[in-house]
């Protein structure tokens, strides 16, 4: 199985427990930090410059930024008004918002875009899913 990949600001608690919340929440989604070394890697082969912007990576699809709170609030079964709401309020928010939080504004980057072939073995291994055999004697 696949897993979808939700890239977050590791360098920032609340991000971090954010990230925990929705791992908890959604087994079909692993948090991986903006910093990680195989996540700087894909956003290099998929975007040229790394942009810094809430993405989720799902399937053969990267949402960023108002997608991606879409993408992502619908994954998690929000309610579709609360969902709606967020992702009209992301654009003019993302920049104060990440200027105080973050310390830099995210990247004016939004939309679906398809998972480049490159970008993709970058992620692979973040992608799978990871069970412990279970040993039935």
């Amino acid at each position: 199985m696949t897993q979808s990949l939700l890239v977050y600001d590791g360098s920032t608690d609340l991000f971090r427990r954010a990230a925990e919340t929705v791992t908890r929440c959604a087994t079909d989604i692993t948090p991986v930090p903006w910093e990680s070394d195989a996540i700087q890697a894909f956003l290099r082969a998929q975007f040229d410059d790394p942009p810094f912007a809430f993405i989720l990576i799902e399937g053969e699809s990267v949402h960023v930024g108002e997608a991606a709170v879409k993408e992502a609030l619908e994954g998690l079964d929000v309610a579709a008004p609360v969902a709606r709401l967020a992702e009209q309020v992301y654009p003019t928010a993302a920049a104060p918002f990440g200027r105080v939080v973050h310390g830099q504004v995210p990247a004016d980057i939004h939309g679906t875009f398809p998972l480049d072939e490159t970008a993709k073995t970058h992620i692979e291994s973040l992608r799978q899913v990871h069970t412990i055999p279970v040993d039935t004697e």
